[in-house]
């Protein structure tokens, strides 16, 4: 597989499954405000390969692009960043990742940071290292995680309808709606809530720094015999970050319970890590955007509940990558990373280490890897796309037909 060193970002390894526990929280006093004495705020955001991301200022320079991630302990920048802003870095020992492999970081110090109205000062950050995660973003860059320092100023709502998040101050927040009202503990960062899959009980992380739904924990997957209650047959990489790809195999459920919010027809990961966070048995696994993003979800840490309003996208049916294969990002063009055994790329005689010169007669120079990868996941089942592959100097074309692997 070629280096996808020509593509270099500024990107964060850490959150690419979820950095659902990301550092420890800083115990230093930074201060916070909002702009003109105002006790409620909005700000716009994208949400690229399912996470929410936002426009950061970082001393006064930007903007930088940031994930907004319930399961991040610590303000977190690339080290790049850290170099372009002069900033200096202190050794801090090793993460781990959702990965198989541990990583070095570092700590720094920020004077200010901005996120719309939100103000922040003499912040403490971690430094992670710089990856080329073209496996994931593509050429969209990614600066930094906000997490729990922001959640513990303020209530955020997410409206994933219209792209916009809420910023209310808890003692001026109040709430008098119909929506259900679920409470969580919070053992470290990551809020932590009672939740039934398919009538078998965990405790599950309330996680938007994760990619699609639910992730079983392999402890939890195994204890429960979830391989065997679903069937699951077909693996492949499902995620990517520290340490590399992160594999699981593929279900389908009826539904998940979590209190009174029942979300039904759900795609769920079974983790089939041997090491890294996913191999965890604090916690069953992670609920993530495509069960949140059905819900105005309002985040209230001061209260330790969180509130489901349901939007136009309640019910819809959950999907996954319906080609069967991981494409990343090699230099101008895209590259196949994993193919998954049985699905529609393997039958097309797709194979791993391909790259991918065009799709349906539009270069991949010119296409967006995270607007690909949710096209084919989204585009109806039976559509057929053409990739143009090269392989040892050789070009072909394969067809793929698109269908549900679950």
């Amino acid at each position: 597989m070629k280096s996808l060193s020509k593509n270099k970002q500024a990107c964060l390894a850490l959150v690419l499954l979820s950095a659902a526990f990301l550092g420890t929280p800083s115990q230093a006093e930074s201060k916070f405000s909002i702009a003109d004495g105002k006790t409620t705020t909005k700000l716009p955001f994208e949400l690229i390969d399912n996470r929410v991301f936002v426009e950061v200022q970082l001393n006064g320079r930007g903007p930088f692009h940031f994930i907004l991630d319930t399961g991040a302990g610590d303000f977190a920048i690339d080290d790049d960043v850290a170099r372009k802003l002069g900033l200096q870095v202190a050794e801090a020992g090793q993460e781990s990742g959702v990965g198989e492999k541990k990583v070095r970081t570092g700590r720094a110090q920020i004077a200010k940071l901005q996120l719309g109205d939100l103000r922040f000062e003499d912040i403490e950050a971690t430094v992670l290292p710089n990856f080329d995660l073209g496996n994931v973003f593509g050429k969209k860059p990614l600066d930094g995680i906000v997490g729990l320092p922001l959640f513990q100023q303020v209530v955020v709502k997410h409206d994933y309808i219209h792209m916009v998040l809420r910023f209310t101050l808890p003692n001026k927040f109040s709430y008098r709606g119909a929506g259900a009202i679920v409470h969580f503990d919070r053992p470290r960062q990551i809020p932590v809530v009672d939740a039934e899959l398919d009538g078998v009980p965990g405790k599950f992380g309330i996680d938007t720094g994760a990619r699609s739904s639910l992730l079983a924990y392999g402890p939890f997957a195994d204890q429960n015999k979830l391989k065997e209650k679903y069937d699951a047959k077909l693996e492949g990489v499902t995620g990517w970050g520290i340490g590399g790809p992160v594999r699981s195999l593929l279900a389908r459920a009826k539904e998940l319970k979590i209190g009174k919010v029942v979300v039904p027809d759900l795609v769920v990961r079974l983790s089939t890590q041997k090491t890294g966070l996913s191999t965890s048995s604090a916690m069953a696994g992670l609920i993530g955007p495509d069960v949140l993003s059905q819900f105005d979800l309002t985040i209230d840490y001061s209260r330790n509940r969180l509130i489901f309003e349901k939007n136009k996208h309640y019910g819809r049916r959950d999907t996954y990558d319906r080609a069967g294969m991981w494409i990343g990002q090699d230099g101008e063009h895209f590259m196949i990373v994993d193919v998954i055994t049985g699905g529609p790329a393997d039958e097309a005689g797709i194979k791993r280490g391909e790259s991918i010169l065009a799709i349906d007669g539009f270069s991949t120079d010119k296409l967006v890897l995270p607007e690909v990868r949710d096209n084919i996941r989204r585009d109806a089942v039976g559509k057929r796309i053409t990739l143009l592959l090269e392989s040892h100097g050789k070009r072909r074309a394969a067809v793929v037909t698109l269908r549900d692997l679950v």
